[in-house]
């Protein structure tokens, strides 16, 4: 009976080892189907910080994101003269009004778009709504609607942030 025994107890341990050996070689071929899937990603990440270290592509991001820069800002008012032949439309398809700014191309083609706010330091908060002439650069010019008020606003160089508002 012992010798039925044992071989009845080595049966099931040789099952079980067989059942164990199983368990691990389906685990291998899972890890296997990982790495195999995993390389992609690898390969996309070595991609990327050879993207990243390119000090063009840094530099021209740093620029494009840089949500505060130095402006010249000047003034405005719906004179033809000083916009297009519709001066009361601005280049957004909306009246011009007070609270609104027009960006230089620069800063528009940087994300500074119709609908952002930005806040010009020792000014206040507006809302951008129309463009600039091409020949300006790094400036924001204020729309305030009466030709005196413009004219005493004169010129100045200061701070702009770009808001995530």
């Amino acid at each position: 009976m012992t010798r039925h025994l044992t071989t009845a107890v080595l049966t099931a341990l040789a099952a079980a080892l067989l059942c164990s050996l199983a368990a691990l070689a389906a685990q291998a071929s899972e890890l296997d189907e990982l790495k195999i899937l995993a390389a992609p990603s690898e390969y996309r990440a070595e991609v990327a910080k050879i993207v990243v270290t390119d000090q063009e592509y840094l530099t021209r991001l740093e620029n494009q994101s840089r949500p505060v820069s130095t402006v010249t800002v000047t003034a405005y008012n719906a004179d033809p003269a000083q916009t297009d032949a519709d001066p009361e439309i601005a280049a957004s398809m909306r009246r011009v009004r007070p609270g609104t700014v027009a960006v230089s191309r620069d800063l528009f083609n940087k994300g500074w778009v119709f609908g952002r706010k930005v806040r010009i330091e020792g000014l206040g908060i507006y809302e951008i709504n129309d463009l600039m002439a091409a020949r300006h650069d790094k400036a924001i010019d204020i729309f305030l609607g009466d030709n005196q008020k413009a004219q005493a606003f004169g010129k100045r160089r200061t701070q702009a942030a770009l808001l995530n508002i």
